[in-house]
């Protein structure tokens, strides 16, 4: 009956096991979560959630000169739509302001320009005017108009208008915000604002063109935190997962990927690869439960084997002796043994017959063990001893010679004969070698005749055909 005990050992090596198969495929899945995360944080910045494109903004630091002398046959269709104005009470448009409102109507009505997924308004520092391109929602249009916020108020608010701005950032010419909650439509919102300048004295702003995007809107962010980080080369928005895995995941496993949004503005986004992990554990609790089922199965498997051999191997045992019986005769072990040049020694005891009908069959057994015990002592442990009768032998020398063999009989004899068992047990013996015969059965019958040569002389010296 096999069994196979579950140990805490067993259990310890096999998640030993399942957790290096599991940091393997960690390894291997990591790269791909990571590079799918990427993905979708290119995806994010390219949908526009954070910067519009340049186009819709018309380029970095717009000038004034290139409005005014922009083809106005084109402009004259287009009348200023007073519903997209918000001015300020006793106040009113210069000439250069409307040119440069009626320019990006034309932009903006365009089908090619059309915006999408941003408000773009162009704020005018001189007026103070606020213009419209983009679709407004009624709702905002009232709350602007009842607060009265207009251009000059936005830039003492936000802080990222041009007329604000360092020369630093204004380098590039393009100033972000920070992400920062709208007033009007409680939005989390993220600006951009290129400058408007006169080409004569580009120090001089006539105001900006903006865009606001909703920054939280998209898919990517659903779930996510973010907080902006002054640092020394400026300010780094940094997007988190949960904050849960945020507050307990080490810095060491967070890994980074970055964005430069202007020449003071990074985006980065760092991805939690301790969530990751947690993620698979599941993985590995399977990996854990299966590698102890198949150790388990394993262990089984190879005592299934073991009790198979000593069955075979008891299979080919005589009970009594415990040497080789006649079986030995079909197995590979016995065919290695006649390959090349080898010796058979037949072997017969004396007067067992008389030990048993004088002294009982016990002591006739003792005899025979008396004789194995001899041929122990004088052949070598690779030679085969087999069992043929109640006190017949044959013993199988591999390449061994019938002169070596015939020294070998010799000794047993001795051997026998000194163990003075009850003073008259002795031995016979037949030898043979290989040399001439085309079989193990010629073998065979050549030492067995040479066994009744021996015995016929009662009790001389081994003799050969």
């Amino acid at each position: 009956m096999i069994s196979t005990k579950l140990s805490w050992a067993l259990v310890r090596q096999s998640c030993s096991l399942a957790t290096l198969i599991f940091v393997v495929l960690l390894l291997i899945l990591l790269p791909f979560k990571i590079d799918k995360e990427h993905k979708a944080f290119v995806h994010f910045l390219r949908a526009k959630h954070t910067v519009p494109s340049y186009v819709e903004l018309l380029g970095k630091g717009l000038s004034l000169h290139d409005i005014i002398d922009f083809d106005s046959a084109l402009l004259a269709p287009f009348k200023l739509d007073p519903s997209r104005l918000l001015l300020p009470p006793g106040s009113h448009l210069l000439p250069e302001e409307e040119q440069i409102i009626r320019y990006f109507d034309y932009l903006y009505s365009s089908r090619k320009n059309a915006v999408r997924g941003a408000f773009v308004y162009i704020g005018l520092y001189k007026s103070n005017a606020l213009y419209v391109a983009s679709p407004i929602p009624e709702e905002v249009k009232n709350r602007l108009i009842h607060d009265h916020i207009l251009t000059n108020e936005f830039c003492q608010r936000l802080h990222y208008c041009s007329k604000d701005a360092s020369a630093e950032s204004l380098a590039d010419g393009i100033v972000l915000s920070i992400p920062y909650v709208d007033e009007i439509t409680g939005n989390v919102i993220f600006s951009m604002a290129a400058p408007i300048s006169s080409s004569h004295d580009p120090a001089h702003m006539w105001g900006d063109v903006i865009a606001d995007t909703a920054f939280m809107a998209s898919g990517f962010m659903r779930g996510k935190d973010y907080e902006s980080v002054m640092t020394p080369y400026g300010t780094d928005i940094v997007i988190t997962g949960d904050s849960l895995w945020t507050r307990i995941t080490p810095e060491f496993l967070f890994y980074p990927m970055s964005n430069h949004l202007d020449n003071l503005t990074t985006l980065t986004y760092k991805v939690s690869v301790l969530r990751f992990v947690v993620h698979y554990i599941p993985l590995w609790l399977l990996l854990c439960i299966a590698t102890v089922i198949l150790q388990v199965k394993f262990m089984r498997l190879k005592q299934l084997r073991a009790e198979r051999q000593r069955f075979s191997e008891a299979m080919l045992l005589d009970p009594f002796t415990k040497i080789y019986n006649k079986k030995v005769y079909e197995t590979l072990t016995f065919k290695a043994a006649t390959e090349g040049l080898y010796a058979v020694i037949c072997i017969d005891g004396d007067k067992i017959k008389t030990i048993n009908d004088t002294y009982g069959h016990k002591l006739g057994d003792m005899a025979i063990l008396q004789i194995v015990e001899a041929m122990r002592a004088v052949f070598r442990e690779n030679d085969l001893f087999i069992r043929t009768g109640g006190d017949e032998f044959v013993v199988v020398l591999s390449n061994c010679s019938q002169d070596k063999a015939l020294q070998l009989a010799h000794k047993l004899k001795e051997n026998v004969e000194q163990r003075q068992f009850l003073s008259m047990l002795t031995v016979s013996c037949g030898v043979a070698d290989s040399s001439g015969y085309p079989s193990f059965d010629s073998v065979l019958q050549a030492a067995d005749k040479a066994l009744y040569v021996d015995k016929a002389k009662k009790g001389g010296h081994a003799s050969v055909r």
